[in-house]
């Protein structure tokens, strides 16, 4: 059975089609994590969006490796002195 989300997403100015920054954002966000818009609707100040997706969000190909540190570099230690 699919997930359904309805989105409203607010507009730059009244009666246009462009979308506010974080509006823009959110919907790049939810469109790379596996959702798909079904339906959108025009109001004045914002757009409703329809949204939905299959089961779970795209899995991880690859996991990110961590971040090695040099031993001077460790956390809590300066640097190291001469004698």
């Amino acid at each position: 059975m699919p997930e359904m989300m309805r989105e409203r997403l607010y507009l730059k100015a009244p009666d246009t089609e462009r979308l506010r920054k974080g509006s823009a954002g959110r919907l790049r966000h939810l469109l790379n994590t596996g959702w798909r818009e079904t339906h959108r609707s025009y109001t004045t100040n914002y757009v409703a969006v329809l949204l939905e997706r299959e089961g779970s969000g795209p899995q991880m190909i690859r996991p990110p490796t961590p971040v090695q540190r040099p031993p001077s570099q460790a956390p809590g230690r300066g640097p190291r002195r001469p004698r």
